[in-house]
């Protein structure tokens, strides 16, 4: 086992550790725990980290690396920084997932963001759902809720990214559960049913239009009816070739019914779909 692992391995099992002690209301573990320097009822953090509990750790860890993306300027740095530092608190992680219910974990839904910025995506959706289970908000600042954020950030991603929305297309489809009877704006859900759309379109088309047609039910604007048009026209082309040729037979190949074959122009054909849809889409 390397060294990075056997960290995780620890700090996962401090966290576990951690976060059970903390619901655990025998006083004899809270004796235990004061002993041992910490008081679970105190809100002030001590200095000396010899005897800081695991959680303090991660928290003056994560302090530092905050600080230092403060004073990063550039975005694609910020993200950079995430994707090295990120892989720190695997085990924390891990281990604040294993114990439920759990209390407000304003470290573990800051990760939680950190893990979208970083492409993390499995891993912002594991986090997502247990912070949902467990009643938990986004950190100060953030407008959107914990459901709302995820999958807006992930959709955009998404439908920025054919390839990284093909390679996603059942995570997609699970943040879409995550979503429901969560409050969020029509055209976050719209984003994440568009990227679904884009995701399915060429391996399961039917199944790509209807993920359209909710994202165009939600939001007009979301930038995917010429994705439908172009989508309905392969169905019908497909159905009209996989059914029965009406003029089997003699009538078929007559050169009158050869002729009257050729002579039908294209524009005639009325159940061919329009695309309304604007440049400005």
């Amino acid at each position: 086992m390397s060294i990075n692992s056997m960290r995780e391995h620890r700090e996962k099992m401090l966290a576990i550790k951690a976060q059970k002690m903390a619901q655990n209301p025998d006083p004899r573990l809270r004796k235990k725990a004061v002993i041992m320097g910490v008081d679970p009822e105190s809100t002030v953090l001590k200095a000396n980290t010899d005897s800081a509990t695991p959680t303090a750790n991660i928290e003056l860890r994560l302090f530092n690396h905050m600080s230092q993306l403060k004073d990063t300027k550039s975005t694609q740095e910020k993200i950079a920084k995430k994707k090295e530092w990120l892989p720190e608190y695997f085990g924390y992680i891990d281990g604040c997932l294993a114990v439920s219910p759990a209390a407000q974990n304003m470290t573990l839904v800051t990760l939680m963001v950190w893990a979208v910025d970083a492409g993390e995506y499995e891993l912002a959706v594991r986090i997502a759902e247990f912070a949902i289970l467990n009643d938990m908000v986004m950190p100060e600042g953030h407008i959107r809720g914990i459901a709302e954020f995820v999958t807006e950030q992930c959709a955009i991603d998404f439908c920025d990214d054919l390839d990284l929305a093909i390679a996603h297309a059942e995570l997609i489809k699970k943040i879409i559960e995550l979503g429901v009877g969560e409050q969020m704006v029509d055209q976050a859900r719209a984003k994440i049913y568009r990227a679904l759309g884009d995701a399915l379109k060429d391996a399961q088309p039917i199944e790509a239009q209807n993920a359209y047609k909710n994202a165009l039910r939600l939001d007009s604007k979301v930038g995917c009816k010429k994705d439908l048009t172009t989508l309905e026209k392969l169905l019908t082309k497909q159905t009209t070739e996989s059914s029965p040729d009406a003029t089997v037979g003699s009538q078929a190949d007559s050169p009158d019914a050869s002729a009257a074959a050729v002579s039908v122009p294209a524009s005639t054909d009325s159940n061919a779909p329009t695309d309304t849809s604007t440049a400005t889409e």
